[in-house]
């Protein structure tokens, strides 16, 4: 997927925006790319450090914001993140960062998910999946999730309702063109693919 994403044969400065234990920062490392991250979590930023110094590959790290970048106009060819969109009090600010710290052409590849949806169907789409694996309903993880973000989701635009079609309204407002949307499919397909790489990043949990 995300080889489709790229531009052929160039080795980019890829600006990994919210890294957490450093998932996309460390996979574009590992494709040749030359790398920043950043993250607002001094805890999160220790994990990526760490994940970094396991596979002995080279990550510039910062502590920041992603809706005041401490980076120049026009600093890399792509800015990535990963389960970011959703938690920014300010999506429309960030998204504006992202496009100021751009180059001329450059791009941007953002994942995410509709988690916390309340419309009834996503609900029960939800407690299917808690109930065919019911280890979901004991992570520790969602309820960390929960506790933390329970208080201020009103304050996150994205919390629940971070469809495509919304999100694509935000980068075209800021103006993104050529905007496009890969199904969540392919992302499952992609972390099947790559589970021997992801899979000591997908227990941390977030960390002040």
């Amino acid at each position: 997927m995300l080889e489709n994403f790229l531009p052929p044969g160039q080795r980019l400065k890829v600006l990994d925006v919210g890294t957490g234990p450093g998932f996309l920062a460390l996979l574009f490392v590992e494709m040749g790319h030359e790398v920043t991250a950043i993250d607002i979590s001094a805890g999160m930023l220790e994990k990526a450090r760490n994940n970094a110094k396991t596979l002995g590959v080279k990550v510039d790290l910062f502590h920041g914001d992603a809706e005041k970048l401490p980076f120049e106009d026009c600093y890399s060819d792509l800015v990535v993140n990963k389960y970011l969109l959703w938690t920014l009090p300010q999506p429309e600010t960030a998204v504006q960062e992202w496009m100021r710290v751009l180059k001329p052409g450059g791009r941007v590849f953002a994942i995410d998910g509709n988690w916390f949806n309340p419309r009834p169907d996503k609900k029960v789409k939800r407690w299917i999946t808690g109930v065919v694996n019911p280890d979901m309903n004991k992570n520790p993880s969602r309820s960390f999730f929960n506790e933390f973000y329970g208080p201020i989701r009103k304050a996150l635009p994205f919390y629940e309702d971070i469809s495509p079609e919304n999100v694509s309204i935000v980068f075209s407002k800021m103006g993104f063109e050529n905007t496009a949307v890969n199904p969540l499919q392919e992302a499952q397909e992609f972390k099947k693919n790559k589970r021997s790489f992801i899979q000591g990043f997908l227990r941390d949990t977030p960390s002040s």
